[in-house]
Formats: structure tokens, C-alpha cells, sequence
């Protein structure tokens, strides 16, 4: 009798909580995948997600969704800074290390620079890897910024037109960086600068106006 109510007290339990063998198993093979685009955005402000940080007291650009057509985008829409400003914006929800990112960017502006991209392993306002093109300079490049001084790794000449949609593609996996713009392979450099996951987003410098759109961020197993 003893042994008839032990089984009929496992069954009922087993019954109460079925998920409960399956509750600690995890797909080994899953990695996440991230696509933002700024369509359920409200117009004229930031995006929910993002921030824009500040550096020396100042902020690192003028973000906001604005109205492309149909289409809504993420601008950097100041043309009042110069020199070594850089305009940042960050999707502050998840970090990343080892990934493959890209973004739309379109050059809409800018006498003393103009284009811009993405950024990847964010530590702060000072310290990330980046890539950009730049129209003016009909040139594509990868820097790492430290501390706030920005030091390029690679270079490649190509020309980029202005007011046209470009993709730029970075896979980093370890001190492994590989770049792309249009879907052809341009940069490929080492560097162990910054080891650690970080924030993604998106950059440009000086009085550089750009769109920006469908930025996807897929992590590497």
C-alpha cells in the first residue's frame, strides 16, 4: 500500500510539472540576431533603445528618427561641429563580442566630412572600434578610438557616392577584423585593443549630416 501511494504521489507531481526535466537544456547552436529598423519610431527624436553619450560635457551629435519618403530612419542631422567630434549613437540594449554586423548608411551632407558607420565593442564614449566611408574622400577605413584619439588600422581607396544608400559589413571574431562595403571584401586587419563584448551602433565626424537604416547585428558562435 505504502509503495502504491509513493508511485501515485510521483505520477501527480510529474503531472504538476512537466517542464520541469527540460527546464535546464539549452540549444548550443542558438546565438542571437538582432534587426532594428526605426519604422514603429516616432519622427523628430531619438529611438527607443538608443543614447546618445557625451563626451566633455557635450553631447556626441543630433539624433533622430526622421521621414525618408516612406521610409523612417536613424540621422545625425547637426552641421555645427568640426574637427575631431565625433557623433555617436548607440543601441544601449544588448552587448556584443564576436559578431557580424552591417548598416544602411546614405551621405546626405557635410563640408568638412561627410558619410560615416558603423561602430562595434563599445566601452564608453572614447573607446570602440569603428568603420566609415567617406564621400569626400573617396576612401573607406577602419580606426579603433582610444581614449578619444582615433587611430586607423587599414585603409582602401574606392569611391563613394553621395546621397546614395551604401551597406557597410565589420565581421570581428577575436582580434579578427574584416570589412565590407557593397559586399565586397576591402579591410581585413588584427587588433586586440578591445577584447570585451560592447554596445553597437553608428558614428560620424565633424559636420557630417547622414541617414542611417536596417542595422543587423548577428553574434558568432
Amino acid at each position: 500500500m505504502k509503495n502504491l501511494i509513493v508511485l501515485m504521489a510521483c505520477f501527480i507531481f510529474s503531472m504538476a510539472f512537466p517542464v520541469l526535466t527540460l527546464a535546464g537544456k539549452s540549444d548550443p547552436s542558438a546565438h542571437r540576431h538582432v534587426t532594428i529598423d526605426f519604422e514603429n519610431q516616432r519622427p523628430g527624436v531619438l529611438p527607443d533603445g538608443w543614447m546618445v553619450p557625451t563626451r566633455n560635457g557635450e553631447p556626441a551629435g543630433n539624433w533622430k528618427v526622421v521621414e525618408e519618403g516612406k521610409n523612417k530612419v536613424l540621422a545625425q542631422t547637426s552641421s555645427s561641429h568640426w574637427g575631431s567630434h565625433f557623433n555617436v549613437a548607440v543601441w544601449n540594449v544588448e552587448d556584443f563580442r564576436d559578431l557580424e554586423l552591417s548598416v544602411r548608411f546614405k551621405a546626405i551632407k557635410g563640408n568638412e566630412d561627410q558619410g560615416g558607420g558603423p561602430i562595434w565593442r563599445f566601452q564608453g564614449p572614447g573607446n570602440y572600434y569603428i568603420v566609415r566611408a567617406n564621400p569626400l574622400e573617396d576612401n573607406f577605413r577602419v580606426y579603433k578610438v582610444v581614449d578619444g584619439r582615433r587611430i586607423q588600422l587599414q585603409s582602401a581607396r574606392l569611391r563613394v557616392e553621395k546621397g546614395k544608400w551604401h551597406t557597410i559589413k565589420v565581421v570581428m571574431k577575436g582580434d579578427h577584423i574584416v570589412c565590407y562595403i557593397n559586399g565586397r571584401r576591402y579591410l581585413d586587419v588584427h587588433d586586440k585593443t578591445f577584447s570585451n563584448a560592447g554596445k553597437t551602433g553608428v558614428w560620424t565626424k565633424a559636420d557630417a549630416v547622414t541617414y542611417f537604416d536596417d542595422l543587423d547585428i548577428e553574434e558568432l558562435p
